[in-house]
């Protein structure tokens, strides 16, 4: 087996960045670390809402406060990634980013599921729910309408 054809047991990146690759990766770290900043700052505002609102909220921002900080550690590991050429601080950023979009879409996912149930349950409510609103006497139907126009145009 020739040398050439060798593959390392440990996979390497190597990238060089260009003026444009080096303010791009700049402003991914400016803007990862805000972002990551306000998920902080909402995840606490979150948690500190459990005065006036109950548990889920604390749930809620504990886990914006999760994301807020994968996405902060993601623009450190970056920063000096690119500052000093590091592969491993890339490598940790990129899992960084991984676990914070990971977090994300199951969020997303249950958030949908939830959706989902509420349209599930008004469908198979709406008949009670239409019962009740005409309790309170109001006629909803198009017959009403037109007598009512009758009355004014006559």
């Amino acid at each position: 087996m020739s040398d050439i054809n060798h593959v390392s047991s440990e996979n390497q990146l190597n990238y060089t960045l260009d003026s444009f690759g080096i303010i791009t990766m700049e402003r991914l770290c400016k803007w990862t670390k805000f972002v990551g900043i306000m998920n902080i700052i909402t995840g606490v505002i979150y948690c500190l809402s459990i005065i006036i609102l109950s548990i889920p909220t604390v749930i809620m921002g504990i886990i914006t406060i999760v994301m807020g900080t994968k996405l902060t550690t993601a623009s450190n590991y970056l920063q000096f990634a690119v500052e000093h050429k590091d592969g491993p601080s890339f490598s940790n950023a990129v899992d960084q980013l991984r676990q914070y979009f990971f977090i994300n879409g199951i969020l997303l996912l249950i958030t949908l599921i939830l959706i989902g149930l509420i349209l599930l349950m008004f469908g198979l409510f709406a008949g009670y729910i239409m019962d009740f609103l005409n309790e309170s006497g109001f006629d909803y139907s198009v017959s009403a309408i037109g007598t009512i126009l009758d009355s004014f145009a006559g």
